[in-house]
């Protein structure tokens, strides 16, 4: 029946296409687009890092509810992903933790996003997306160690404008927006957004693999799981956004950006076998930006406070008489103050950053009776000073800036925890240089290196718990993280008819914090010796109908492939011998790639494809034996891996997902897309099989 339905919608709107649309779709050349991320607004074409762009078209044929499931279908990374709303992303290797603040540092219109949770960030009203891949330290502190995701929020329009849409699909899906935003005055600019995203019913997991899998790669997933129904993964999510531009003169402005997103009584199924049990999930988040800029000629001053809360509630069962087992409340805050200035070909930005984190974190046995919390109550105030500049002639492109940061590290003293309130202060400074030189206008070459450092976090300090029948213990003695990146390349660039870049990368990471396992009784912590991370990075584009010379409609054909040569850490044993060992969570191969067709009179379609390589990740699921069939034999027993290890090996898969929409008038679209078209079974965390086939439809009118 599926099958039908799709051809029959894909030969009507192939059918409608042809019709005379009165608005052609824009097409961006990304040279030009200005990279907010950089600080210093400069265009991509000047930027040596590696960055991304993914612009708004994209986001609005991609199936995706939330930033992790856009990023992950259009940009290589790893994730770790909870039915729900819990997902977490770790970039070139670094890989990506649901349970501490991460090495890709997270920001919405450049300020701290207030969460590492993408699942928490509708995709609505979202611009486009920057990934700056490598350390960006320099500008935006330790936590940008692997790279930096900014997502552009849409800004007041200088006209009135506004839009309504509404998706509807299988799994009892809805989800709905709507947008306004134009003019109160002369001086003052407004946008207002709302959108509810819903899932009413539980999900189905795929029922067939595109691979050929193994029979422990069958066990992995557990064979009874496909085409079953995930038990317990009905959510709901509701996103406010408001932004205010007042232009107080030609050279003063203020803008005020304000964000909420509430989500209760999310379900959550534990794993497949639900052994935690079926429970349930509260979250809101709060963001709210401030940019007070003075923009002359050449010289951009700007002040920029800003203030997020996130709060998290997880209860005991997933009914009305639920009581909190836990809560956290997560808030950070602080003021960023830059001065850039423009001498002919040379730009200069300075500044001075305030950041502050502050966690608080409570459990329950009971409604009123609390316990050892996962983490103590515990702040991280750092305070930065930092200069870049940037030189620009007409073949060669120069960056190179230091950032000087002193970081407050207060441990709370906690009766559950045993430990007392402790104060560590850190000192780090991180430089770095990137260079692009334009052999020809079409060909580059380009270059950076940089550094980065890392805070332990708290509960791996000086937290003490349990999942299922395993004890993690903190170490107060941790020593925080360094890492010294480069990446070397070139890229081919012609207009809309072809892009190519080759990029090759190394990451040098000195104590890397890593599971402690020499103990039998509990897990703790332990700073590996050194970690080695080098490979590969192949984009291409190219617009297929300019190659062959027909300008009236674009035909994108598009791959993405990154290859983890080497991504391993040497850790100490219990006989205190060191062993090389390759990285958990990270994969070593990823790709995404596919075609995009716009005749420009109103249809557009794009086929997207998701290699997901093989991952490693401990066999959690031992301690509560779920899967019998899982013998000592069928661990991973290479990279320096023991079965004692009780590591798996996860299977490669390959996601597809297909998108069509059509312009019925200029001011109203209709569409379909179909996430996962092969009913694909697969995991982004051992036990957490994702959804399999979604079908959407949706309908949009603009004003």
């Amino acid at each position: 029946m599926y099958k039908k339905l799709l051809l029959g919608i894909a030969a009507l709107l192939a059918c409608t296409s042809n019709v005379k649309a009165q608005e052609n779709i824009k097409n961006y050349d990304l040279n030009e687009v200005v990279v907010t991320a950089s600080r210093m607004q400069l265009p991509l074409k000047s930027i040596p890092q590696k960055v991304e762009i993914i612009s708004r078209e994209k986001i609005e044929t991609l199936p995706a509810n939330n930033a992790a499931d856009l990023l992950k279908s259009i940009t290589n990374l790893d994730i770790v992903q909870y039915p729900g709303t819990s997902s977490y992303i770790g970039l070139r290797g670094f890989a990506p933790s649901a349970h501490n603040r991460n090495y890709t540092l997270l920001l919405i219109d450049g300020k701290p996003a207030g969460t590492t949770n993408l699942t928490s960030i509708p995709t609505d009203f979202v611009e486009r997306i920057e990934v700056v891949k490598g350390p960006y330290s320099v500008l935006y502190g330790s936590d940008a160690m692997g790279g930096v995701v900014n997502i552009i929020t849409k800004a007041p329009s200088a006209g009135s404008e506004g839009s309504v849409a509404l998706s509807v699909g299988n799994f009892a899906q809805t989800n709905f927006n709507a947008y306004a935003s134009g003019r109160l005055s002369d001086r003052v600019r407004m946008s207002l957004g709302f959108s509810r995203k819903a899932q009413d019913k539980d999900y189905q997991i795929g029922s067939k693999n595109l691979f050929k899998i193994t029979d422990v790669q069958k066990m992995i997933l557990d064979e009874k799981s496909y085409g079953d129904r995930m038990t317990n993964t009905q959510f709901s999510i509701n996103q406010f956004m408001g932004k205010l531009t007042y232009d107080i003169d030609n050279a003063w402005s203020v803008n005020l950006n304000s964000i909420f997103v509430a989500s209760n009584d999310v379900e959550t199924p534990g794993n497949y076998w639900h052994s935690y049990g079926l429970s349930k999930q509260d979250f809101n988040r709060s963001n709210t930006y401030l940019d007070i800029k003075r923009e002359t000629g050449n010289n951009v001053l700007l002040f920029s406070p800003y203030f997020s809360i996130y709060r998290e509630n997880n209860f005991d069962n997933n009914t009305d008489a639920a009581f909190i087992t836990s809560k956290e409340a997560v808030k950070q805050y602080g003021a960023k103050l830059s001065d850039t200035h423009s001498w002919g070909n040379v730009r200069i930005i300075g500044g001075v950053d305030f950041d502050a984190n502050q966690i608080l974190s409570q459990r329950f046995s009971d409604k009123i009776t609390p316990i050892n919390p996962y983490r103590p109550d515990h702040s991280i105030l750092a305070t930065s000073a930092f200069l870049q500049g940037a030189y620009t002639a007409e073949r060669l492109l120069v960056n190179a800036g230091a950032r000087f940061t002193y970081t407050a590290f207060t441990l709370e003293a906690n009766e559950f925890l045993k430990n007392e309130k402790a104060t560590k202060g850190y000192s780090n400074f991180t430089p770095s240089f990137g260079i692009k030189y334009f052999i020809t206008p079409e060909i580059n070459l380009h270059g950076s290196i940089g550094t980065a450092f890392f805070v332990p976090d708290a509960y791996k300090v000086a937290g003490m718990y349990k999942v299922g029948t395993r004890e993690y213990r903190g170490k107060a003695d941790l020593k925080p993280e360094y890492a010294t990146s480069f990446d070397v390349g070139f890229n081919i660039a012609k207009n809309k008819y072809v892009n190519l870049d080759v990029t090759y990368f190394q990451t040098f990471h000195r104590n890397k914090i890593v599971n402690d396992t020499r103990n039998k009784e509990y897990t703790t912590f332990m700073n590996a010796d050194k970690g080695n991370i080098n490979g590969l990075e192949l984009m291409f584009s190219s617009n297929l109908a300019r190659v062959f010379g027909h300008a009236s409609s674009d035909v994108e054909l598009y791959a993405n492939y990154t290859h983890l040569l080497k991504s391993t850490f040497d850790k100490k044993e219990a006989d205190d011998t060191f062993v090389t060992k390759d990285l958990l969570y990270v994969r070593k191969n990823t790709a995404n790639f596919g075609i995009a067709y716009d005749n420009h009179r109103g249809f557009t379609t794009r086929l997207n494809a998701r290699y997901i390589g093989h991952r490693l990740e401990n066999d959690w699921m031992v301690w509560d034996n779920l899967r019998p069939g899982i013998k000592a034999e069928n661990y991973y027993q290479k990279g320096g891996y023991t079965s004692n290890d009780q590591v798996l090996q996860h299977p490669s898969h390959l996601v597809l997902d297909w998108s069509a929409y059509y312009k019925v008038t200029p001011s109203s679209r209709v569409g379909i897309s179909v996430a996962n078209l092969l009913d694909e079974n697969y995991t982004e965390k051992d036990g957490y099989n994702m959804p399999g086939r979604s079908i959407m439809g949706h309908f949009s009118y603009s004003f």
